[in-house]
């Protein structure tokens, strides 16, 4: 039986929250503890009083007194782990009675590993099984349809080339992860930017065939939001900017090339363009056409 901290960071939709929590307890053959970091929701108050209410001393639901932000709440909030393992659980996703039996498993196999994926399902908003466009970009994207060990440049190379992982369904193994430091304006892309960093630190990432987790996407989510935007992408593009010169550094010369090119992500930018038009988004179309073509 594995222990597991389960980690939250929190700002939306309570009802997916509530729903969340409840996966969480339906969790079969696990040692769990889950935290919640309330990133001042509005509200808030309620849903502390809802939570509380479950009665159950296995969750903690915390408050920031400022808002920090997707990734500076997420860094806040791993900071909170105190087990060998934890997971990063988004607040709308779901994870299987399984979850905690597979991670078990997938340690049992490599017991040096740094990240642990089982299997994802995509669900919409209404936990219907839906594979929309980012999720098939995803699949032509991962190396491996079954189970995987990957590391090293040749893991960095395949993940900066197109991020095909789904990072709320990781496991994390704490003494390579908790002290990670957050990338400045990285809101866009810290979950690849703390991935690449353990895989750059020597660590290994094991992923498995069977399916745990439900990864919700929303037709109108806050990535696709700031993706129409152009926000999104001026702060991938200043990632990959920032770790090429990091990679060519280490000498890791195809996965720098990896990052130069970019490819599934310029793919995306033109993939945005025509919302951004119809929408006379005029400074959007001009960001997403610079990422596509610089």
């Amino acid at each position: 039986m594995i222990s597991l901290d389960v980690l939250t960071p929190y700002h939306g939709d309570p009802e997916y929250l509530y729903r969340a929590v409840d996966s969480v307890r339906a969790l079969e053959d696990t040692d769990w503890r889950m935290t919640i970091v309330e990133d001042c929701y509005p509200g808030g108050e309620a849903v502390q009083r809802r939570i509380e209410a479950i009665g159950d001393d296995r969750i903690r639901y915390l408050r920031n007194e400022k808002n920090l932000g997707v990734a500076g709440n997420k860094h806040r909030t791993i900071r909170e782990a105190t087990r060998e393992y934890f997971t990063v659980l988004d607040a709308d996703d779901l994870m299987l009675p399984t979850y905690g039996k597979q991670i078990a498993a997938l340690v049992a196999r490599r017991p040096d590993a740094a990240l642990l994926q089982p299997a994802v399902e995509v669900i919409d908003e209404r936990d219907v099984p839906h594979f929309p466009l980012p999720d098939r970009v995803k699949s032509w994207a991962r190396p491996t349809t079954g189970d995987g060990i990957l590391s090293g440049e040749t893991a960095v190379a395949s993940l900066l080339r197109g991020n095909w992982l789904y990072t709320p369904a990781l496991t994390y193994r704490r003494d390579i992860a908790q002290d990670l430091v957050e990338r400045p304006d990285s809101d866009a892309v810290h979950d690849l930017a703390m991935v690449v960093d353990i895989l750059l630190r020597g660590g290994t990432l094991v992923l498995g065939a069977e399916v745990a987790f439900r990864y919700r996407r929303h037709k109108q989510s806050h990535s696709s939001t700031v993706a129409r935007s152009g926000e999104r992408f001026a702060q991938e593009r200043a990632y990959f900017i920032d770790i090429e010169s990091e990679l060519r550094a280490r000498s890791w010369h195809k996965a720098a090339a990896a990052a130069r090119h970019r490819v599934f992500s310029r793919l995306n930018a033109l993939s945005q363009l025509p919302g951004a038009a119809s929408a006379r988004q005029t400074d959007a179309v001009r960001s997403l056409l610079r990422h596509a073509l610089s």
